[in-house]
């Protein structure tokens, strides 16, 4: 399986200023989903493995929306705060 932030290459600690998470995070795609089974199945199969913290969570394709948008949502209702003054 391929990863796609190819995180082993970086070094944790000149990217802790970004925050400790930040050169654990990565995905490993699941080169082994056949498109028939892509496609046809009624439930959807792992897609790939989210590695965050040292945790991997095995994702389909609709979980990962979903943490898009909501990961996308974070940062505007984040944005939205910084704006109007409310971090402190």
């Amino acid at each position: 399986m391929g990863y796609i932030n190819n995180t082993a290459q970086w070094d944790a600690k000149k990217l802790r200023k970004r925050g400790k998470l930040y050169s654990t995070i990565d995905f490993e795609v699941n080169e082994k989903v056949a498109e028939y089974t892509y496609e046809n199945m009624p439930e959807k199969p792992i897609i790939g493995k989210l590695d965050i913290g040292g945790k991997r969570f095995n994702v389909t394709y609709p979980e990962l929306s979903l943490i898009i948008e909501t990961l996308e949502q974070a940062k505007k209702v984040i944005e939205m705060r910084h704006r109007m003054g409310f971090m402190r």
